[in-house]
């Protein structure tokens, strides 16, 4: 297992540029959303003009999720919209994938949580429209509530979702074009093991990542598992530091490319959080720490692999980039006045020249009661472009 050792406290700023490629220098830009009071989960670059993007108003902005899109020179609001969910009207978005621009899947939930749901619903995009589907429902119903954190959309007949059953298991489920059905899987009665990520280069080539806390006791440990187009299997995963250890998020370019972020850290010390980088070549894994060298605290929530040595990923609330061995924070925002702060979300893109970083930012105003300010959320949408295409 090799280390990669190379960091940088550079901080990038709106307007700052990257080395040009193939003529491109891309300098960072924020677009505008038709929508306020949203703070913007989710990020699919299916083109350099089809971008998706997947946003929780707020109760000021009237509550519920919004779809937005890039059609390469503005973004719009979605049509149509996902429907608001039946007895419970006030929902959430988390993450969603697209196979291709007619079919997807999009994780919603209550906002009041899961309360004893025995089925959880997601949100499917075909035909040109957003409907409601119910998927599995639990293997364990009387004492196992779903709680799908992530899915992947291959094709309209072909999607699979992970999570956990509350503490008693890892959950996979499959869509086969009809209906949702609980797939086995190695993990699936082992107390204490979450899957929080799925991602695959083929229907035979699936990856999905979380953690498991040991049932004799000991630390969190990082912990994932492959699919091959017959069955899930466990992988084994690098150390990547004690006391405790997460695989959050996942990026599968081939079976002998992938990445696996991470964290290490204590586990109650969420501000402490170091972010990890993992990947795999087909032989080895390699570890790079530099993200948690930069900055600190929260998950490694996102990754997108604009090329082996272009590597952007979401840690904690921040921005940071690798070129080569180095990593970098990024601030697409620069300098901000006080009572102004970003947070960010996902990120994706299609290449060097075109990546999207997209959250939220907060501003605040005075209020009656000393101490406590109105907080307002407003959506970010950063584009790091070359300029119309």
């Amino acid at each position: 297992m090799a280390a990669l050792t190379g960091l940088s406290t550079l901080i990038l700023s709106a307007g700052t540029t990257l080395p040009a490629n193939a003529g491109c220098v891309p300098a960072w830009k924020f677009e505008t959303p038709p929508v306020a009071g949203a703070d913007v989960q989710d990020v699919h670059a299916l083109s350099a003009k089809d971008v998706r993007f997947a946003a929780n108003l707020s109760l000021e902005a009237g509550g519920g999720v919004s779809q937005l899109a890039w059609d390469g020179a503005k973004v719009t609001a979605a049509v149509p919209q996902i429907p608001v969910a039946p007895k419970h009207p006030a929902f959430m978005t988390t993450t969603g994938s697209y196979g291709s621009p007619s079919s997807g899947w999009a994780v919603t939930w209550p906002s009041g949580g899961l309360a004893d749901v025995a089925a959880s619903v997601m949100a499917r995009w075909d035909g040109g429209r957003w409907t409601l589907t119910p998927t599995a429902v639990s293997p364990r119903p009387e004492s196992a509530r779903p709680a799908l954190q992530d899915v992947l959309s291959l094709a309209p007949d072909s999607a699979w979702a992970v999570g956990y059953l509350d503490e008693t298991g890892a959950l996979i489920e499959h869509w086969d074009g009809t209906e949702w059905k609980v797939v086995d899987n190695p993990a699936a009665t082992t107390p204490n093991t979450q899957l929080l990520k799925i991602h695959g280069s083929s229907a035979t080539d699936l990856w999905a990542v979380g953690f498991q806390y040991p049932p004799g006791g000991g630390p969190h440990v990082a912990y994932a598992q492959h699919y091959d187009g017959s069955k899930w299997s466990e992988v084994t995963m690098p150390s990547i530091g004690v006391p405790d250890a997460t695989a959050s998020t996942v990026v599968v370019k081939g079976p002998n490319d992938v990445w696996v972020g991470g964290i290490r850290g204590t586990w109650a010390d969420f501000d402490d959080y170091q972010g990890v980088v993992m990947h795999w070549d087909g032989r080895k894994w390699t570890v790079d720490t530099g993200p948690g060298d930069v900055v600190r605290g929260g998950y490694m929530n996102d990754l997108h692999i604009a090329g082996p040595n272009d590597v952007w990923a979401v840690a904690g609330k921040y921005l940071v980039h690798r070129t080569g061995t180095t990593w970098s924070r990024v601030v697409p925002e620069g300098a901000q006045p006080g009572g102004v702060s970003y947070i960010y979300r996902a990120v994706d893109g299609t290449g060097t020249g075109d990546v999207w970083a997209v959250g939220l930012y907060m501003t605040t105003e005075p209020s009656n009661i000393p101490g406590m300010p109105f907080a307002y959320d407003h959506p970010a949408l950063a584009h790091l472009t070359c300029g119309r295409r």
